[in-house]
């Protein structure tokens, strides 16, 4: 487990992480605090914590979205595959009976 000290406007943290992911994390930081400089540029007056709630709504929402498009994007290659193997097994079907 590798531990890493970041920032979180302006605030430190010390955070664990799994080894190797070290990268991963601290570009994960850097997005989030732009996302948040972003936000208190458009809403000077909150406070960071409402800034940081703000931002993980935003976040879970998003992840949401993108949720709900790959569950309709699995269902309808789901039912392509669907057809594609009952369109297969028509075609094969006159063949086996011409075998009997």
């Amino acid at each position: 487990m590798a531990h890493l000290d970041i920032s979180i406007l302006g605030q430190q943290y010390k955070m664990g992480c799994p080894d190797g992911e070290e990268d991963n994390l601290e570009r994960s930081v850097s997005q989030f605090n732009n996302k948040l400089k972003n936000m208190r540029d458009h809403a000077p007056g909150r406070r960071n914590e409402q800034l940081i709630v703000m931002a993980a709504l935003n976040y879970c929402h998003e992840l949401n979205v993108e949720k709900m498009k790959n569950e309709k994007y699995t269902q309808e290659l789901n039912q392509r595959i669907q057809l594609l193997q009952e369109t297969i097994e028509q075609a094969l079907l006159p063949l086996t009976e011409d075998k009997e």
